[in-house]
């Protein structure tokens, strides 16, 4: 019990950071969109883009299936919200409830990872307490979306392909390729990099002809599973027209992300080039099972980096699963610091998880900020939306807005007109109008609007992007008094 106890500990203290205020704020766009496709999988079975009166994202790049089948996510998350509405109903809270669920079984996993891959529960528990308290990791595990589960499959894929290296155990392969099939209906463009790192792993540093010819089946099933799916959701989509700017510029951002919210990169190496001076030593001593953990990790990340160059869209969500495996490798330095002084590491953790200095050269406090939001009212541009329209609007309205449309599809029964076109034919009794989303109260449509409607200025900010976590720089850890409210207009 006594060994136990650090990871128990943990685990009670990343449930408490993860649930607390977990229903507070509104569903964001994106969340809706999870929440509103997980409401139509009960309906109809499948994720349905079209309820029968109001259509998800009707513009989104990779159309729709027959039958209006959503092509542009894998269909895991959805089941994974249908699921949760099934038990308890829709709402805010049960939205996010499984998926935040998992944000705390990916602690103990990184831990058993950790500890399998190092032998060092030291080094596993350090782990597990960078990750418990990484407030992007806190913030993504909080959303509706595939972020948790996500990362879940990550840590089981590369626990059981580990065990499958010293086993050769068919059992061990078999829940490897089961969690990557799984990866790949969570997320496609983590699918590929990891897939694709845990081939290449192999084939460097894992490669034996006894356990090949299970490992290349086994790759050959998971494609058959997978590659259907890739095929019928479109995945090309995804890709970006290549060029050498592109290419660069979206590195660039990779490491920077990496820098500032996850690992420490321009900290450490100044750390090791003051080492390497004072000892007059470049090398570290390495123990073998930490080479062999310092291999996988780098070769998931390096190969993720370099898959995501060609992506798209650029998003930090799309780091997330670096985060655990990068907090393997923060523990493994800071073990060495433990060894050296206990006082240093306690505080260097406690300067890192408050300021993030360490991360970003100057304190950003996203931590304590955290503790603000986590216990207190967050007031948004949704909640104030939907309030209004739940209180003033009837049944059989409705109301044309462009972003929050899905929020407004989940929480309220009205019709939603979320096209982009501004003509006499959309002026329906309820109009939204949205800043930052090249919406202009001075243009033509806006100002026969305004001449035929009643104008509401709701006492909730008009943000652009609602509370969205993937971007720290915007996130907003308390309701924002500066931005100007929201404006309705009702139909006269």
């Amino acid at each position: 019990m006594k060994k136990r106890l650090p990871i128990i500990l943990l685990l009670m203290t990343a449930a408490v950071l993860m649930f607390a205020n977990l229903g507070n704020q509104y569903l964001w766009q994106d969340e809706a969109e999870t929440a509103v496709l997980g409401n139509n999988v009960m309906k109809f079975g499948y994720p349905r883009a079209l309820d029968g009166e109001n259509l998800v994202n009707p513009s989104i790049r990779t159309g729709l299936g027959e039958g209006y089948a959503w092509l542009y996510h894998p269909w895991g998350q959805f089941y994974i919200a249908a699921f949760s509405f099934l038990l308890f109903g829709a709402t805010t809270l049960t939205a996010r409830l499984p998926f935040a669920l998992l944000g705390v079984a990916n602690v103990l996993m990184l831990y058993l990872l950790a500890n399998r891959l190092t032998g060092q529960r030291l080094v596993a528990a350090l782990a597990a307490l960078l990750v418990t308290f990484s407030v992007p990791y806190l913030l993504l595990m909080r959303q509706c979306r595939y972020y948790a589960p996500a990362v879940f499959l990550v840590l089981f894929i590369l626990f059981f392909y580990s065990r499958f290296r010293k086993s050769g155990s068919k059992r061990e392969l078999a829940l490897t390729s089961m969690a990557l099939a799984a990866l790949g209906y969570t997320v496609h463009g983590m699918f590929a990099p990891v897939f694709a790192a845990v081939g290449l792993h192999y084939v460097l540093f894992s490669f034996d002809r006894k356990t090949f010819p299970k490992m290349a089946l086994a790759g050959a099933v998971v494609l058959l599973a997978v590659v259907p799916w890739l095929f019928f959701s479109k995945s090309i989509a995804h890709t970006a027209v290549i060029t050498p700017e592109r290419i660069w510029d979206n590195l660039e951002f990779q490491v920077r992300m990496v820098n500032k919210y996850i690992f420490p990169i321009a900290f450490f190496a100044a750390a090791y080039a003051i080492r390497a001076a004072w000892k007059r030593k470049m090398t570290v001593e390495l123990t073998p099972p930490e080479k062999e953990t310092l291999k996988l990790t780098f070769t998931v990340i390096a190969v993720s980096i370099a898959a995501f160059c060609f992506a798209q869209e650029r998003n930090f969500r799309y780091l997330v699963y670096f985060i655990p495996l990068l907090g393997i490798v923060q523990a493994m330095i800071l073990s060495r610091l433990a060894g050296y002084s206990r006082v240093l590491l306690a505080g260097f953790l406690l300067i890192s998880v408050t300021t993030g200095v360490f991360n970003m050269g100057t304190p950003n406090f996203f931590f304590p900020k955290y503790l603000y939001e986590i216990t207190h009212d967050y007031d948004g541009p949704v909640e104030g939306i939907v309030k209004f329209l739940k209180k003033s609007a009837k049944r059989g309205d409705t109301v044309k807005i462009i972003y929050g449309d899905l929020p407004v599809m989940f929480y309220t029964d009205l019709a939603v007109d979320n096209s982009w076109i501004y003509d006499d034919d959309h002026m329906p009794e309820w109009i939204v109008f949205r800043r930052g989303w090249h919406e202009s109260l001075d243009n033509e449509y806006y100002a026969k609007v305004q001449r035929n409607y009643k104008r509401h200025v709701l006492d909730y900010p008009d943000i652009k992007w609602e509370n969205r976590p993937g971007d720290l720089g915007y996130h907003r850890f308390a309701t924002d008094k500066e931005a100007p409210g929201v404006i309705v207009f009702e139909r006269q």
